[in-house]
């Protein structure tokens, strides 16, 4: 997973849980390719939404937060607000799509 999105490991994502933060958080693998795909949307809105943590979460290497977040299908986009899953995207969303989630979060 090869973009400029912030990889996160587990504690980071309790971390952010914790304090209720909102955030755009990426399920994914290096071997997926609609991952690879989905990152540079992702990541392309982060520079607009500087007030919410983007980041992606490799499944390989944090496969208990992925089974405790119910992730079965990749990429897998939650949508964090005030420290609790709101929304979700299974595969690639459009800028649009994220867009739309982002405003939830306001």
């Amino acid at each position: 997973m090869g973009s400029n999105l912030k990889e996160w490991k587990e504690k980071d994502f309790d971390e952010l849980i914790k304090s209720h933060g909102n955030a755009i958080v990426e399920f994914g693998a290096p071997w997926c390719g609609t991952c690879k795909v989905s990152e540079p949307i992702i990541a392309n809105l982060q520079s607009n939404h500087k007030e919410i943590a983007f980041a992606r979460i490799d499944v390989g290497k944090a496969p208990g937060l992925s089974s405790k977040m119910g992730v079965m299908s990749l990429p897998n986009i939650l949508v964090v607000k005030k420290g609790k899953v709101i929304d979700q995207i299974i595969g690639v969303p459009t800028k649009k799509i994220l867009e739309e989630k982002i405003k939830k979060l306001k």
